[in-house]
């Protein structure tokens, strides 16, 4: 009897099925391209009945604040990340790359991101009847010669801080070796920072207290040959924080001997043989006539735009961003096609490239997208939550001068530096994490780095 009411069930559910597919079907079809910050926080903030077509070549979102720490090994990758698949507004997700829009016939051409036997990516078509376009941007090199070769390493993604942090071990491991000459030793333990902003002194300040809690106590002979340099073009580490607190981090970095350049670029990387080095070398050549050898380069410099962004027909600033009004509407396909975060700028009150601003994006165009709202109803007008980064040794630095709207009211909350703003970076990031796994893993490998170190593993 128990057996037959299941299958009585069965043409239920096969028509339940069908209902639920025909309606997807009749829902309007939105695509999404990117899982960046503003992809993935409006994929989670449509309602699950959407008809979502999610296209990125990462099936997951980086929160992009705690990288610098899985770079050294503070925290885990896995515990960084969140996978797009798990979000019950995504209808269907393909793992592959925008190439072009015919925004004519509504159509987005994607290329597949995997190896093929006769060495083709395969291509496809995704129809859309509402596009958002969330493709982010990618490191500027500013054509500097040789910038892509293998000792140099960009910080935008999980398989970056892998990559950084392997290389970082493997430093280490060949200066141990009996016969790796002095010389080549203070090369290859030498460490080049490209850029100024948060990112790069986050980083040098992760990589700082990796060199001095870990891999010094466990090489101990090897410590007075690492050497960190953070080179940066522009008067100022930190440009858009309060001038205080950038004298702060200055004099942080003086006492720990990380060797800051200001005013200072790098033209070129240059690949060179010495007879006393067993192994390949590299310098950087910088704008002051000085010659910087080393053995792994972190570049973290500056913004560009992607390959579809440049090749899209449309209305573009002088950086190459897609240009919208204050609806966050394209300019020319108000109504079908809207651009958020670090690829797009509103036309009349541009905006930094920024986390908070693609969140605010996302949300606002969320609601406009599941009906909460009209397309027209109200202007996005980003509220400003303040800036904040962690600069090693439990010390942090928050500038809370200009909280509010750039282009309406501000208020000037205190600042903050030291242990207090450190423990406020912690438990905002922590309390933006997504998942409750997130929320579990990351306290767990902040103790874990802290009470037994961090993994010196390479694999």
């Amino acid at each position: 009897m128990h057996s037959l009411c299941h299958l009585a069930r069965i043409p239920r559910l096969l028509l339940s099925r069908t209902l639920s597919t025909r309606t997807s079907n009749q829902r309007e079809k939105i695509v999404v391209l990117g899982t960046g910050w503003g992809g993935f926080n409006l994929a989670q903030s449509l309602p699950t009945r959407t008809n979502l077509n999610v296209i990125s070549p990462s099936n997951h979102f980086v929160f992009t604040p705690l990288l610098p720490s899985t770079a050294v090994g503070t925290l885990e990758f896995r515990a960084i990340q969140e996978c797009v698949r798990t979000l019950p507004s995504v209808n269907n997700f393909f793992q592959a790359k925008a190439v072009s829009i015919d925004f004519k016939k509504k159509k987005v051409l994607c290329e597949d991101i995997w190896e093929h036997s006769d060495a083709k990516n395969s291509n496809f078509t995704v129809s859309y009847d509402k596009l958002v376009i969330g493709l982010g941007v990618k490191t500027n090199t500013f054509n500097t010669p040789n910038v892509a070769s293998r000792e140099v390493f960009f910080l935008k993604h999980l398989h970056h801080a892998r990559s950084i942090r392997n290389r970082t071990i493997e430093m280490f491991e060949i200066a141990a070796l009996p016969d790796t000459s002095e010389e080549e030793k203070r090369r290859l333990l030498s460490f080049v920072i490209v850029g100024g902003g948060p990112t790069s002194c986050e980083y040098a300040s992760e990589l700082h207290d990796f060199l001095t809690t870990d891999l010094v106590t466990l090489y101990p002979k090897l410590g007075p040959y690492v050497k960190v340099t953070l080179v940066e073009a522009g008067p100022a580490l930190l440009g858009p924080f309060e001038s205080g607190l950038r004298d702060y981090v200055m004099r942080l970095f003086r006492k720990r001997k990380i060797d800051v350049r200001v005013d200072t670029a790098v033209t070129s990387v240059e690949v060179f043989n010495k007879p006393n080095y067993g192994f390949e070398a590299t310098k950087a050549m910088l704008s002051n006539g000085e010659e910087l050898e080393f053995g792994t380069m972190v570049w973290s410099a500056g913004l560009s735009p992607v390959k579809c962004t440049d090749s899209l027909d449309l209305e573009k600033s002088e950086q190459g961003r897609i240009l919208t009004d204050n609806y966050l509407r394209v300019l020319g396909h108000e109504g079908s096609v809207w651009a958020i975060g670090d690829c797009a700028v509103m036309n009349d009150k541009p905006l930094p490239q920024l986390a908070q601003v693609a969140q605010q994006q996302a949300q606002y165009v969320a609601h406009i997208i599941s009906g909460k709202k009209g397309d027209t109803d109200s202007e996005f007008n980003f509220f400003s939550l303040g800036s904040m980064a962690s600069v090693g040794g439990g010390k942090g630095i928050y500038d809370g001068s200009h909280v509010g709207d750039p282009y309406g009211l501000e208020a000037m909350l205190p600042r903050m530096k030291g242990v207090l703003a450190w423990i406020a970076w912690r438990s905002a990031y922590w309390g933006k994490q997504v998942s409750l796994a997130n929320k579990f893993l990351i306290p767990m490998y902040w103790f874990k780095s802290w009470a037994f170190g961090r993994d010196i593993s390479k694999f």
